[in-house]
């Protein structure tokens, strides 16, 4: 168990939570960290919307260089293929063979036959032949000769002259109207002596493919950096600082397939390049990324729509929870008022079983100590010890150890329900426990030493009650012990009188007197024996002699009793009883004697000429029910419910004419219930009444077949 000095209680009372010291806050106001978080939110959106934008650019220029590759190898194999077809016509125009005698005769028509064999895979091709006076002449197609001097200054001129025998890469412009791509090769004599050279003019345009993309740029450069085709319309004119700047990217990319390379400013591009495969030549593939701005920008816009939506979103969530702390506090506050008023015992434990908030009763009740401050941070078990430090008496004479044990599994467990303690001071407390969610015990307990004292006195009423009611109960039957034998005497010899059993009288009158003798003595008898069996029902000592009761026999027999009285009354007495009524396990004395009652009250307070009727059957649950009718003089509603209480009559006014104490519904009611019956009663006031007798299913016989 924790410590339990004040030291202790100090210590726990400055770490434990209390009412006065709830306030939604942890260092920083709560509205301001909500708003550092709704700033946190907004910062974290932005930097992953940043990083989305920044995976954008590399994912789109990683695409703009796949696809510059692949324009790339596309270039390179359609140069390559121009080149080597170029290179094809040089080696066959150096060869003699192919060259009839009238061609080198110099005859024109057959100079331009042997060309067109040789340039029949070149169709875009020019072929023109230099002699070895440097004297140019087109041959093929027909056309006007290139200038002599401006194919004199190709610098493979002079190489040829030295004995290279080519195919060697220049540009020429030849007068053209565009660029020209020059591929030339050395012509010898049958001696092996320098003859002259056969030039091979292709457009530039043909050694680029026709399908380039339009984001796409192709050059096509010679490895000293000299461009000699673009698919650019309007390609600016290369110097020399350009030509040295590619020419080292071209031996940069020597050793590899592509090399990638950026410029700078808004001429920012990617580059790829790929040599020409056998040609002094490379593809210089290149995109502009001012071509990816476009989705980039995009892109751009959309996140910052987005991120002023979050913006908006999270200043109106800010907002709203700024809201919802001060209801919370408004709320806390209540809350505070609230259980710093509360008279009753209140208490939260948190899941470490320490007070978190009680109320003054709470502390007065189970600590004695009006200062609910003082009860904070201590644990359910410390509670318990003072309390029985105090005084507080265990149940059934347990010991103190038991009873904290006893209060400890009941706290750890609560029952489903409130439980009382006895405190020390003598009072007494309905203690409900319940645990919440987060592991923590809410325990309400209510100060019901005022009800237990009037239960006390309750208790103390009812065993009275039942010593008085068994005295009366005593007392009325030796008051009927003694009452019967004096009236049995009385009742003999006034009916001796009566009938003159030994000689008339002289005198009629004495016969007269005792007729009204013999008939007060039989009414009293009868109110005693009412008086007894009222006695021994309330009692619960009326023992019920059961038996299997033909109902409709009972009936009859009642009806047979009382039907010189309807006849002497003037009233019309009928029965009524259902086909096949079954039989019934009953007090055949005691349901004769309720359907007497009934009977004799109907014909009681029916006036004569009036009718009044008996019924015996099944209602429609199955019970039996035996109804009694008359169309007497009814009784009041108010009165209805007090007809059952004993000496109880509903009709003031007819009391002193008609016999009777009101106690024949108090004991058929009473025997009734004992059958586990119920009866019931309707009236209405200056037409009649009906009361129905029922008793249940399970008392029902069925009756034996008739023989037949």
């Amino acid at each position: 168990m924790r410590g339990r000095g004040p030291g202790a209680l100090a210590s726990r009372a400055k770490r434990s939570p209390q009412i006065r010291n709830l306030p939604f806050r942890s260092g920083l106001r709560a509205s301001h960290a909500i708003f550092l978080l709704g700033v946190a939110f907004l910062a974290a959106v932005a930097v992953a919307l940043l990083l989305d934008l920044d995976d954008l650019r590399r994912n789109e220029a990683a695409r703009a260089a796949e696809r510059g590759a692949e324009a790339a190898r596309a270039a390179e194999a359609h140069a390559a293929r121009a080149l080597d077809a170029a290179a094809a016509a040089l080696e066959r125009a150096r060869d003699h063979s192919a060259w009839p005698a009238a061609a080198r005769r110099g005859d024109d028509a057959a100079l331009r036959d042997a060309a067109q064999r040789i340039l029949r895979a070149t169709p875009e091709a020019r072929l023109v032949l230099l002699d070895a006076q440097d004297r140019a002449r087109q041959v093929h197609p027909p056309g006007p000769p290139a200038a002599a001097r401006d194919l004199a200054r190709l610098p493979g001129l002079d190489e040829h002259r030295r004995g290279a025998p080519g195919p060697l890469l220049a540009t020429a412009t030849a007068g053209a109207a565009e660029p020209l791509v020059l591929a030339t090769a050395r012509l010898e004599d049958e001696r092996g002596r320098h003859a002259g050279m056969a030039a091979i003019l292709l457009p530039a345009r043909a050694l680029l493919p026709r399908d380039i993309p339009s984001s796409i740029g192709i050059d096509i450069h010679l490895a000293d950096g000299t461009r000699l085709a673009s698919s650019h319309a309007a390609a600016a004119p290369q110097d020399d600082a350009g030509r040295r700047r590619v020419a080292l990217m071209i031996r940069a990319a020597a050793d590899e397939d592509t090399l990638d390379a950026a410029g700078d400013g808004d001429r920012e591009r990617i580059l790829r390049i790929r040599p020409v495969a056998g040609w002094p030549a490379a593809i210089l593939a290149s995109t502009q990324t001012a071509s990816l701005r476009g989705a980039w920008m995009a892109r751009a816009l959309r996140h910052g729509l987005l991120l002023l939506g979050f913006a908006a979103f999270t200043g109106a969530l800010v907002a709203f929870l700024s809201r919802q702390v001060d209801r919370h506090r408004e709320t806390e506050r209540r809350l505070r008022e609230a259980v710093d008023n509360v008279t009753q015992a209140f208490a939260i434990f948190d899941a470490e079983d320490l007070i978190v908030l009680c109320t003054r009763g709470y502390a007065e009740l189970f600590a004695g100590d009006d200062d609910p401050a003082a009860l904070a941070g201590m644990t359910h078990a410390e509670v318990v010890a003072r309390s029985i430090a105090r005084g507080e008496l265990p149940e059934d004479g347990m010991d103190a150890e038991a009873w904290a044990r006893t209060c400890a599994e009941r706290h750890a467990t609560p029952p489903a329900e409130p439980w009382v303690r006895r405190l020390a001071s003598g009072r007494y407390v309905l203690l409900s426990e319940r645990r919440l969610p987060d592991g923590g015990t809410v325990a309400v307990g209510a100060d019901i030493t005022e009800i237990k004292r009037r239960e006390q006195l309750l208790e103390a009423a009812r065993r009275d009650a039942e010593l008085a009611s068994h005295s009366k109960s005593r007392f009325l039957a030796s008051m009927s012990h003694e009452l019967r034998t004096p009236l049995n005497a009385i009742l003999g010899f006034s009916e001796i009188i009566r009938d003159q059993s030994f000689g008339r009288s002289a005198v009629e009158r004495y016969t007269d007197y005792a007729a009204d003798i013999h008939r007060s003595g039989t009414h009293l008898l009868q109110l005693i024996s009412d008086l007894l069996d009222t006695s021994k029902i309330e009692a619960g000592s009326y023992t019920l002699i059961e038996e299997t009761v033909d109902p409709v026999a009972v009936v009859e027999d009642a009806a047979a009793m009382l039907r010189d009285r309807a006849r002497n009354a003037g009233i019309r007495l009928r029965l009524h009883a259902d086909k096949d009524v079954p039989l019934v396990r009953a007090d055949a004395r005691a349901l004769r004697q309720v359907v007497i009652n009934l009977l004799a009250n109907a014909l009681k307070f029916t006036a004569k000429g009036g009718r009044a009727k008996v019924q015996c059957g099944l209602d429609e649950q199955g019970w039996l029910a035996i109804a009694v009718g008359d169309t007497g003089a009814g009784i009041p509603k108010d009165m209805l419910p007090r007809l059952f209480q004993p000496f109880s009559q509903a009709h003031s006014h007819l009391v002193r004419s008609k016999e009777g104490a009101g106690l024949g519904l108090a004991i058929s009611r009473g025997l009734i219930e004992l059958h586990g019956g119920t009866i019931g009663i309707e009236s209405i006031e200056g037409e009649g009444t009906v009361v129905t007798l029922r008793l249940p299913p399970e008392r029902l016989v069925a009756r034996a077949p008739a023989a037949s």
